[in-house]
């Protein structure tokens, strides 16, 4: 995604807001576990919109829609995204008896570049939908880009991801309110 082309700085306001988002998204209650989850995006193709996960989600990332909102004075856009893998409990790089399935997510994500040099990068990543051990998932993730040197960035992540128990039912109150909130986040 755009991510591996804009990031340094992130503004504090989006750390505090994503803070909120993580405090919001995960419904309460007895019949869900929530995950913190962390780790690194890399490339597989970039044009292609491809990438793998490593750390507390472990597989295949790709974006499946995405829209400019905004070139200037900050750099916006918006998409949606799909996961498919599974959340590593253990953190061992293996997906051996961890929920998996796919987890879909819409995004929204902020830049600023000097030319065609990425600067500073950040992206929100609400959980939209999923299947197998991540059907009726909620959850966001925030990522941030950095720029290394020759024109290569790394992505790092981190959120939560709250699991239903097995037979049990969430509500999806909170995640709404989280997800609402999105829509007024970097829209000015």
């Amino acid at each position: 995604m755009l991510h591996h082309r804009l990031r340094r700085l992130v503004p504090c306001s989006l750390i505090v807001a994503t803070a909120a988002a993580l405090a919001l998204a995960a419904p309460a209650g007895a019949k869900t576990t929530t995950y913190p989850v962390s780790g690194k995006q890399t490339v597989v193709d970039e044009q292609a919109g491809t990438y793998k996960m490593s750390g507390g989600l472990v597989g295949d990332w790709a974006i499946t829609s995405f829209t400019e909102i905004a070139k200037t004075p900050l750099y916006k856009a918006k998409g949606t995204e799909h996961f498919s893998g599974c959340l590593d409990r253990g953190r061992d790089g293996s997906c051996a008896n961890d929920p998996s399935g796919t987890l879909d997510f819409d995004f929204r994500y902020w830049a600023q570049f000097d030319g065609d040099a990425l600067v500073w990068g950040a992206c929100w990543h609400p959980v939209t939908g999923g299947t197998g051990a991540f059907k009726g998932a909620s959850g966001v993730l925030t990522m941030v880009d950095t720029p290394t040197g020759g024109g290569s960035v790394t992505t790092a992540y981190i959120g939560s991801i709250t699991l239903k128990k097995s037979g049990s039912r969430t509500s999806h109150s909170r995640a709404r309110t989280a997800t609402a909130g999105a829509s007024t986040c970097g829209a000015g």
